[in-house]
């Protein structure tokens, strides 16, 4: 049965991870989806992380500058590990909200924004192709 206060993470397609916001996630769900990839770049493992907020309302405040902070402290490992991030937006106010979270603390690597999963599953695998990954089709 899906949670409804937590991000799902699957790997079932290393070196993409995907990870999925069922919605707006209440602060305990927002931290552990923080650790949840923290645990991921602490792998020493490179991969594209392709994050599906379609489903995402209004990010509090206090969530927008958490990320900010998060994205200071894990800015190294986000560089080494990371080759891309994809992420599926198609609210206007989540939009906004993204924005103003890399006006403060931009992406070290590239990112773009798609309104579908195989608009950025397709990204994913062009970022993944010319970095020299494979999907490998195994999860960790």
């Amino acid at each position: 049965m899906p949670s409804f206060d937590r991000a799902t993470f699957d790997d079932s397609r290393w070196p993409l991870l995907r990870v999925r916001l069922p919605g707006t996630l209440p602060p305990q769900g927002h931290e552990e989806c923080l650790a949840g990839l923290s645990d991921y770049l602490r792998r020493g493992e490179r991969f594209l992380l392709l994050i599906d907020l379609s489903r995402v309302g209004l990010v509090p405040i206090e969530q927008r500058w958490r990320q900010v902070e998060w994205f200071e402290e894990y800015e190294t490992l986000l560089r080494e590990q990371l080759v891309g991030v994809a992420s599926i937006i198609v609210s206007p106010v989540v939009r906004l909200s993204v924005t103003a979270i890399l006006f403060f603390k931009p992406f070290p690597v590239p990112h773009m924004t798609f309104p579908s999963l195989a608009a950025a599953e397709a990204w994913a695998a062009e970022r993944l192709q010319e970095a020299g990954l494979t999907q490998a089709g195994k999860g960790r």
